[in-house]
């Protein structure tokens, strides 16, 4: 199978404008703000007369909230760093004459 350089560099660069989108996506700072106030209502301990239940079913929605945010940031910097490669190999596809 002969190397395809335009169709690696096409679908590279389809790729780079896919993962552009994702850096453009906001910071999830409303999850962000969520996850604070859920933490201050916990440490009050006014869930607990309230409801029982309450306080580990909060726990368990912000340890989830801060599981997603962490991924969502680490998926970001995948995306600008693989963007940065693609944009490499393109530079290097672009030396071979086919």
């Amino acid at each position: 199978m002969a190397l395809d350089v335009k169709k690696i560099q096409s679908l590279s660069e389809q790729s780079i404008t896919d993962l552009k989108t994702i850096e453009k996506l906001g910071d999830l700072e409303h999850l962000e703000e969520l996850n604070g106030e859920l933490k201050k209502v916990l440490e009050s301990g006014e869930l607990e007369s309230i409801n029982p239940m309450l306080p580990p079913y909060i726990v368990q929605i912000r340890k989830n909230i801060g599981f997603m945010i962490g991924n969502y940031r680490s998926t970001k910097t995948h995306a600008i760093n693989r963007s940065k490669d693609l944009m490499q190999l393109n530079e290097q596809l672009s030396y071979i004459k086919r």
